[in-house]
């Protein structure tokens, strides 16, 4: 299929009222996409496969996301107790009566139950957010439209070495999570709750900041996002880590994960205080007692790193379960957790921000 790739560059695309016919193809995909996500949160195989044609390389893939989703919950010691979804279209194209292509903006809220005892009652529920952009294709095949082909960025299952087959690791954490370290670091989680996308929980009616140009399309919007939010919390902009507005580009260390790394790490602006796989990272240590992940703080980094470069970077926060979840674009989270989608290999660069303190206010004298 042709992705509409015009459509899929940015979330900032300006709706028009959508006509009866769109909004009715709208509805279809809105129930193909619920009735999709329903049963991978439950592991119904056979409902998944009636919303595609048969041998269609998209239902390959919703069986993946059923297969990683089960491994991960169980890992962690969790229940996903439901998903609801939303739906935006910004761009529909009519191809043939029968076919259609849509670029649809979905979004999920999913459940989580993490049972404390026996009794239900002492339970810990909590949600996180998704938001994914997705070139879709329908067909109608004997009167039924199904999704014949879905082109878009997993994050359920994103180690693109992998090639969709990442594989969760295994191992839980239970700790209780720390205030920020300080009220700038406070201000940048703000502003990652704020301006993360389309995901369930986000602020800004779902969309992001207006004032910053977007890269999806262009190889991934997480390390402006994330540059954003360091700037919001007082971090100036150098030479070297800079938005032009007048531009309306960021330089390479603004928008480049492994750009990004590099220039923390010379300009000290943070402390890469661990590095390591998922087992590595949550195993005792002398230094770190209950591991290195324990030691991370809200409004820290983490740098997801493939091949020995940085692919991914996401802003660190913690959910009512005490455990680390992420903000990060592309696809957009809101408090996801923090290794969801990456395989057991996947290595996490751990970094503590080092927040410029507040400018002090001017004395008043009388």
């Amino acid at each position: 299929m042709a992705a509409i790739s015009e459509a899929s560059k940015s979330p900032q695309v300006h709706v028009i009222p959508l006509t009866p016919q769109e909004q009715q193809i709208k509805q279809v995909l809105l129930d193909l996409v619920t009735k999709e996500d329903e049963a991978v949160v439950t592991g119904n195989k056979e409902v998944l496969q009636s919303v595609f044609p048969a041998h269609a390389s998209a239902f390959q893939h919703a069986l993946q996301r059923e297969k990683y989703l089960k491994a991960w919950i169980t890992a962690r010691g969790l229940q996903i107790t439901g998903v609801t979804v939303g739906l935006r279209t910004p761009a529909i194209r009519f191809i043939t009566p029968h076919r259609v292509q849509i670029f649809g903006v979905v979004s999920e809220a999913y459940s989580l139950r993490l049972p404390g005892s026996k009794d239900s009652h002492r339970s810990l529920y909590d949600q996180f957010g998704l938001g994914i952009r997705h070139d879709y294709e329908l067909v109608k095949d004997h009167g039924h439209w199904l999704i014949a082909n879905d082109i878009f960025t997993d994050p359920l299952n994103q180690d693109s070495r992998l090639s969709h087959h990442a594989v969760p690791a295994s191992g839980r954490i239970q700790r209780l999570a720390p205030p920020p370290a300080s009220p700038e670091a406070a201000k940048a989680i703000t502003y990652a709750n704020t301006y993360c996308g389309a995901a369930p929980g986000c602020g800004n009616d779902r969309r992001y900041n207006p004032h910053y140009v977007s890269y999806n399309g262009e190889g991934g919007d997480c390390t402006n996002f994330v540059s954003q939010a360091l700037k919001a919390a007082g971090f100036r902009m150098t030479p070297w880590w800079e938005y032009s507005v007048r531009r309306q580009e960021g330089s390479p260390a603004w928008v480049n994960a492994q750009r990004l790394k590099d220039f923390l790490d010379a300009s000290g602006r943070a402390t890469l205080y661990a590095s390591g796989s998922y087992a590595q990272l949550t195993k005792p240590t002398p230094q770190y007692p209950h591991g290195a992940i324990d030691a991370i703080r809200p409004g820290d980094l983490i740098s997801y790193i493939e091949r020995g470069r940085a692919v991914h970077s996401a802003l660190v926060g913690y959910d009512h379960f005490g455990y680390p979840v992420v903000d990060s674009h592309t696809a957009d989270r809101f408090q996801v957790p923090w290794d969801l989608g990456w395989d057991r290999h996947t290595i996490y660069n751990l970094w503590h921000v080092h927040y410029p303190p507040a400018p002090h206010a001017p004395s008043q004298r009388p």
